[in-house]
This record gives structure tokens, C-alpha cells and sequence, in this order.
């Protein structure tokens, strides 16, 4: 259960309890969703961060049979000698901790031919359609295949398994928009998008898992070097905490859309509000990158977040689908 208090600006202030269910909860959802819909398998992908590991965790308890693993290297033949490869390993552990079964599939061959192809038609197409084409952009939609081959294997196995999915975007990262439409966000399942990281660590951490990946670094891989953190330009601290008052503060005084988005006429007055819980500047980017991915989220995503965190009336903390 989370503790956080709001400022006082515009003569509110409230200390508002945030109540969140525990891995072990959430596993027993997850348990009575597959009994109601006659699902055989929970499929995970495991990349050895904190989330996929948090997610899997969860899978193992709601189905110790039933759920299963895989491992997706998607890299150059260098950094599979590097970083990429030392997220095999962790994947590797994770697994072997949990007890899961799991297959590595190297979909990196896949990724090159794939991007080789697509490339060449798309300096093709740019061409007869008199439409400029933008060489950075094109190189961030190449890495952005990473997270849609991904998805594609793991629907596969979803079919071939009578299975689920497992989505591992926690609520953070969500409200950022910091994921990809043709990747994790079209998981048939999302038990952790409600979680702070901060919490996701905490149920890591209670699954038992091992330090050094409970407080791994972030990354989705998709470059040398890349981080979340480095990224998005602030840390995870900073968004947990913005995003934990932001809800208390529109429970108080609405500020946000039903598509947990800020809305633009509540910026400024955030921004000055007393009771802002990290710098202006760090606030101001992390309501940027909200309100710019709000094509991203949905109608009921607000909704669905209060009631998940015990904030909306009555709400208890409810599932994530």
C-alpha cells in the first residue's frame, strides 16, 4: 500500500492511500480469468528485467504448469557478444528460478532481412511518391521492429498453446506512452499496468528473485546503449512519484482525461502547485511525453487506474486486462 501526499494549491490537500494487489493476488486473477475462459497457457516473454521477470512470476503462481517461456535475442552479431547476450543469461536465470519452461529463439537473422527488405521498399516507395524520406526516422522504425517480431513469436506460441499473451507494461510506462502499439501493447493480458516500477521491484522481490535483477537496469534493447531512463530523459523515481499525486491530485481537483491524459488547460497550474513532488522541469517532461502518446491509451484507462489503485469509490483494486 502506497502513501502519498498532495500539495495545497487552489485550497485543496489530501493524503490519499494508494492500495495495490500483491503478486500473490494478482496470480489468483490471473487464475480464475483462465479457469473462466478455458485457457490452457500463460505465454511469457523474457528479456531478464525487472517486469517480464515481476509478470512471470505472477504467470508461475496463477498456472505452475502452465506457463511458459521464451527467450527473443534480437540484435546485430556484435552486441550478442556484448549486452545483449548477458540478457540471455538473465532471461536464462529467470526462468531456471521460477521454474518455468523456456526456448530461446534468436530472431536476429529475421529482424536484418526483414529490415534489409523494408528499407529498400520504403526508399522505393519515397521515391515514386515524391515524399522525403527522414534517415533517422527510418533507422528508429527498424529497431521499433524489435517489439513486433517479439509479439508475432509470442502469438504464435499463444496459438499453438491454446494461450494468453503476458504483457509486462507497468502503469509508469503506460501513462508515459512508452511502449510500442505493434509490440507489448497488443498483449492479451497486462497484470502489472496499474504498478508503479517502484512496485513492480517490491513483487520481484517477494517472488524472491535476485537483487542484481530486481534493480536491473531498464532497457528494451533496441539499440547499443540504449536505457529507458536515458531515453525518456527523467527516471523512474521521478515518474512513479508524479504519477502517484497526479491521480490523488485529480481525485481532488480533475486535471486528467479518461485517457490518463493531463489536460492542457490544468498544465500550468500543475506545474505551479506547491505540492509538486519533483522539479518543475522534470514535471514538465514527463507531462510532455504523457500528452504527446495519448493517441496511445484509451477511453476507460483513467477509470480503469483509480479503480485499480483503490482511489475511485467503492474500488477495492481491481484486474488488469
Amino acid at each position: 500500500m502506497a502513501e502519498a501526499t498532495a500539495g495545497a494549491q487552489g485550497g485543496w490537500s489530501m493524503t490519499q492511500q494508494h492500495r495495490t494487489r500483491s503478486l500473490a493476488e494478482r496470480a489468483a486473477g490471473e487464475r480464475e480469468y483462465m479457469a473462466r475462459s478455458g485457457i490452457r497457457t500463460l505465454i511469457n516473454s523474457l528479456s531478464g528485467g525487472v517486469d517480464s521477470s515481476t509478470v512471470a512470476a505472477i504467470s508461475k503462481q496463477a498456472a505452475p504448469d502452465g506457463a511458459l517461456g521464451l527467450i527473443l535475442p534480437c540484435s546485430t552479431p556484435e552486441e550478442m557478444k556484448g549486452e545483449r547476450l548477458q540478457d540471455v543469461r538473465d532471461a536464462e536465470r529467470v526462468a531456471a528460478h521460477l521454474g518455468i519452461p523456456a526456448v530461446t529463439i534468436d530472431l536476429s537473422d529475421l529482424w536484418q532481412q526483414a529490415a534489409a527488405l523494408f528499407s529498400a521498399a520504403a526508399r522505393e516507395l519515397a521515391e515514386k511518391a515524391g515524399v522525403p524520406l527522414e534517415e533517422e526516422r527510418l533507422q528508429w522504425a527498424i529497431h521499433n521492429m524489435k517489439p513486433t517480431l517479439r509479439i508475432m513469436t509470442a502469438g504464435f506460441f499463444a496459438d499453438t498453446f491454446r494461450g494468453l499473451m503476458m504483457g509486462t507494461g507497468n502503469g509508469v510506462e503506460y501513462f508515459l506512452g512508452y511502449f510500442s502499439l505493434r509490440g507489448d501493447g497488443i498483449s492479451d493480458r497486462q497484470p502489472i499496468r496499474d504498478c508503479t516500477k517502484e512496485e513492480v521491484r517490491a513483487m520481484a522481490a517477494s517472488a524472491g528473485l535476485p537483487e542484481d535483477l530486481v534493480h536491473r537496469v531498464p532497457t528494451a534493447g533496441l539499440w547499443p546503449g540504449q536505457t529507458d531512463e536515458g531515453e525518456l530523459g527523467f527516471s523512474y523515481a521521478d515518474a512513479d512519484r508524479f504519477l502517484v499525486w497526479i491521480l490523488n491530485r485529480h481525485v481532488a481537483e480533475p486535471c486528467l482525461t479518461t485517457t490518463l491524459t493531463v489536460r492542457e488547460e490544468s498544465v500550468e497550474a500543475i506545474l505551479a502547485d506547491p505540492g509538486l513532488p519533483v522539479a518543475a522541469e522534470v514535471a514538465r517532461r514527463i507531462i510532455d511525453q504523457n500528452r504527446r502518446t495519448a493517441f496511445k491509451r484509451r477511453a476507460g484507462d483513467l477509470e480503469a487506474m483509480l479503480a485499480a489503485r483503490g482511489l475511485a469509490p467503492g474500488a477495492t483494486g481491481g484486474r488488469q486486462e
